[in-house]
């Protein structure tokens, strides 16, 4: 799995209109006529008529047996179809630094993968040091409660990334460890009495399958040579040889286990083509079957797709797999959201595409099982997540697809799962409960629930009973402010309350003295020496008391406050309420965190949960317990996904109703109103949608509507509005009406055109532009791809036409056309990124004047436009 790349595959034209909400008219390659997939309900049925005892896939149903290939199912020896439905135990085995403690170099600059990771261990602290440090690291980062954790959630497989060297001697090839067999034995039998399966995944083979950073060593690829247009044939060799000797090992080991459902030989293999993919995949599977006839083998896919396979049982390939990966909402493929996962679960407007695609390709070309060895339904998707996530494992499963997600455990710096982070589970959060400070609303005078930097909320700090501090900070700094210094803040009616008895636990909320409160400073090893000054006050005006924060005058920077200690209950649920305000203050900021340990003078505090190592510096000590407290931390599971897996009903979701059809708009110029029209849609209400953009970034106007009829007063005049409506149920959204458009703005030549702004695309797609002044930019273009604008030139002559693009490797370019006439060939050199940006420029002779049409045609692969600017000469 990487945290960074591209879509898996490309998608054909009606999908790339799918995925980014293109449904338009004007987009060429969409067909868009009216037709009975207007109606669209759900999904193709492919399950078979029963035959040969199988059973309809009921997740939990079957029984544990060995299982095998049957046509394009998973079955078990009782003929029954499995529906396999697991998690990924990434970061076990093999390293994915990022998923320690999430962030940028998180254990230490320039450790990014499992080489320079165990390789700065190495360097260190030697080579028997490292193997101790490596097994202490594996023994607590998953133990028995993560096993039980996932048994619970209703997950019957697992898929276990491995790297070769945990197997084969590193440095004796074709030699077996000593230890060889201890962590997957450790899996097998911990999976084996949970009745789970295990696929064995191949993470990091010999040499590294591929550039990225998740096989292993980052830019090695010497599976395949290395440099893939001048591969080093030799090398290649050595790696493979030693790959089909290895999974020999593994494949003579546990050919007899039950638990183990399937051997992935390779893991996202993508350094080389795709034919050489399926070449030297069948080649391993080939291996596996000198010593092993039974168990199923995994073949990976390409990023390109599974084509080079073909059909694989008439190639004498029986107990065979094909493995993809699919990110619907990540890495380029549509946003996270709710749509994505509907286009894609429910095979699009037309019911041909997303997975009825992948089953029809299996069934008609391949004719074997599917595993979707990673996928992420839940992330940034909060409570949805969880229906998603169990819509997308049944789909697949009624499909006959095994599928694991990526992934089990993840922890982050801030802790708490949130809108649901990568990991099923991660490490508790909750630490920072408010916040406020002058820079984003000086004056504020609110309640800790509305308060504008972060409001409070209901948490639940701990599983087991256990004692915190609620900590209130205040800090401040000159940088330039007036002298003497300003800082005025106070709170009032602090209370921290259980929500099952619904009783305040902290002493002296009222602040009636400082009693029960003790202060602390983050600058100062002493707190007479700090500039920061809390007292309780008077509050002007009437009888109660408050605890406000000054500074000492001539304080260069102050940071600290008070802190009280409290006995928190397991499992309990705590909400914090009360009041505080800024009286005057600048740049100042005022946090409450609720920590495990309480301040220490001299030491600052944040809302990080869980401790942070660095390899380059930490010492022995802390590594170890670092390591060795990834059996401790409390988790924060992800109880949405958890709940809709476990529930006897599925969540409602995916129940899509008609789209509208018949949408028209008529302008009343005068006015400067659009009235829009469309047939009704039995029981549904409506949302209408603008954009200055065709076919896309659409905005909601209006929500709920209850008549098939709209006036939109909102346009800005001179903007054309590109218009869709949807229909609504109690559950879900259609897809997108065709769209309309209020009468085109022509361009002004001379003038600027923000590339967004097409009246007409073919090919394009649009993303975020990191330029100044941001805003969307045209890209991944491809030869004959074009925009097209309406312009309205003022007078003929000679212009100079710039250009503001950005490409990593340079491009060819673009035809500049103006009606039937060619005016310009336009080169865009390498800028040095995709959002690295360059104005270039050339010049053009134009001599037709009024409205016209203008095009970008392009010639060439990959280059991106924001804007360009016609100035007369």
């Amino acid at each position: 799995m990487k945290n960074t790349q591209t879509t898996k595959f490309k998608l054909k034209p009606i999908a790339q209109c799918l995925a980014l909400g293109l449904i338009a008219a004007t987009v060429t390659g969409c067909d868009l006529s009216t037709t009975d997939a207007d109606k669209h309900n759900g999904v193709t049925e492919y399950l078979p008529e029963p035959e040969h005892n199988m059973a309809t896939p009921q997740a939990g149903q079957e029984q544990y047996s060995a299982l095998r290939q049957q046509d394009t199912y998973w079955v078990n020896e009782q003929n029954e179809v499995v529906s396999l439905r697991g998690l990924n135990l990434g970061n076990w085995l093999m390293l994915e630094t990022w998923m320690m403690n999430s962030g940028e170099n998180p254990v230490g600059e320039g450790i990014h993968d499992q080489c320079s990771f165990e390789g700065k261990l190495v360097e260190r602290f030697g080579d028997a040091e490292t193997e101790r440090l490596m097994d202490l690291y594996r023994s607590n980062y998953i133990t028995d409660r993560d096993w039980d954790i996932m048994a619970e959630a209703g997950f019957n497989v697992i898929r276990l990334p491995f790297p070769y060297h945990i197997i084969e001697d590193e440095n004796n090839p074709k030699t077996l460890r000593a230890d060889a067999w201890e962590w997957l034995d450790l899996a097998i039998a911990e999976a084996k009495e949970r009745e789970m399966y295990v696929i064995l995944d191949l993470h990091g083979a010999q040499g590294s399958q591929g550039w990225e950073h998740h096989s292993g060593c980052e830019g090695k690829n010497e599976f395949w040579g290395g440099d893939q247009d001048n591969p080093d044939t030799a090398l290649a060799a050595e790696n493979q040889d030693r790959a089909k000797w290895l999974w020999q090992q593994v494949a003579t080991r546990y050919k007899d286990e039950k638990a183990v459902a399937a051997y992935g030989v390779l893991n996202e293999p993508w350094g080389t083509d795709a034919d050489t993919l399926a070449e030297v995949s069948i080649e391993l599977y080939n291996a596996i079957r000198e010593v092993d006839q039974d168990t199923i083998v995994v073949l990976p896919g390409h990023n390109s797709g599974t084509d080079s396979y073909g059909d694989l049982p008439a190639q004498g390939l029986t107990n065979a797999a094909l493995e993809m990966h699919f990110y619907p909402g990540i890495f380029g493929w549509g946003e996270i959201g709710y749509k994505v996962h509907r286009d894609w679960l429910t095979c699009g407007l037309f019911s041909d595409e997303g997975v009825c695609e992948w089953q029809e390709q299996l069934k008609k070309q391949h004719k074997v099982p599917f595993l979707i060895g990673e996928m992420q339904p839940w992330t940034g998707l909060g409570e949805t997540g969880g229906a998603i996530t169990r819509a997308t494992f049944d789909k697949y499963n009624e499909m006959g697809w095994a599928a694991t997600t990526w992934s089990y455990k993840v922890t982050t710096r801030d802790g708490g799962q949130g809108q649901g982070t990568w990991g099923l589970v991660t490490n508790k959060g909750d630490r920072l409960l408010a916040k406020a400070d002058t820079w984003a609303c000086a004056g504020w005078d609110s309640s800790l629930a509305d308060a504008c930097g972060l409001g409070t909320k209901i948490v639940t700090p701990t599983d087991d009973d256990q004692t915190y501090h609620l900590v209130i900070k205040v800090g401040s700094g000159r940088w330039g402010a007036p002298d003497p210094y300003q800082v005025d803040l106070r709170l009032d009616d602090i209370q921290l309350i259980a929500q099952s008895t619904e009783t305040n636990v902290l002493a002296n909320s009222s602040f009636d003295s400082m009693d029960s409160w003790l202060e602390w400073s983050a600058t100062d090893g002493s707190i007479d020496d700090d500039g920061l000054v809390a007292q309780v006050n008077t509050v002007e005006g009437s009888d109660n008391s408050a605890l406000n924060f000054t500074v000492l005058p001539g304080t260069e920077f102050a940071n600290g406050g008070v802190y009280q200690t409290v006995e928190l209950k397991g499992g309990e649920s705590y909400l914090l309420t009360g009041h505080f305000a800024d009286m005057g203050s600048v740049n100042t900021w005022a946090e409450i965190y609720l920590l495990p340990t309480a301040p220490v003078n001299g030491q600052d505090v944040s809302g990080s949960a869980m401790p942070t190592i660095n390899l380059n510096n930490s010492s022995l000590e802390e590594i170890e317990n670092y390591f060795s407290m990834q059996s401790t931390i409390e988790y924060d599971k992800n109880q949405w996904v958890i709940d809709a897996l476990t529930a006897e009903t599925a969540p409602k979701i995916l129940d899509v109703p008609y789209r509208p059809v018949n949408l028209s708009l008529v302008e009343d110029e005068e006015n400067n109103t659009i009235d829009l029209t469309w047939k009704a849609v039995d029981g549904a209400k409506y949302n209408v949608y603008r954009s200055a953009i065709s076919g896309a970034s659409y905005q909601l106007v209006a929500e709920g509507v209850e008549t098939p009829y709209y006036t939109d007063t909102t346009k800005p005049e001179g903007v054309t509005g590109f218009y869709v409506v949807t229909a609504t149920n109690a559950t879900d959204e259609s897809y997108y009406s065709k769209e309309v458009a209020s009468a085109f703005t022509a361009f002004a030549i001379p003038g600027l055109i923000q590339a967004e702004n097409f009246v007409h695309q073919e090919g394009m797609q649009l993303e975020n532009s990191q330029d100044d002044g941001g805003g969307q930019n045209t890209g991944h273009a491809n030869p004959g791809d074009i925009l097209e604008y309406t312009v309205d030139v003022a007078e003929a002559g000679e212009y100079t036409v710039e250009f503001r693009v950005a490409t990593e490797p340079g491009s060819q370019g673009f035809i500049l056309r103006l009606g039937e006439t060619d005016l310009a060939t336009v080169a865009v050199p390498a800028t040095g990124g995709w959002q690295t940006w360059m104005t270039i420029s050339t010049t053009v002779n134009i001599t037709t004047t009024g409205e016209q049409s203008l095009v970008l045609e392009a010639v060439d692969d990959e280059w991106n436009l924001n804007w360009f600017r016609f100035t007369k000469n």
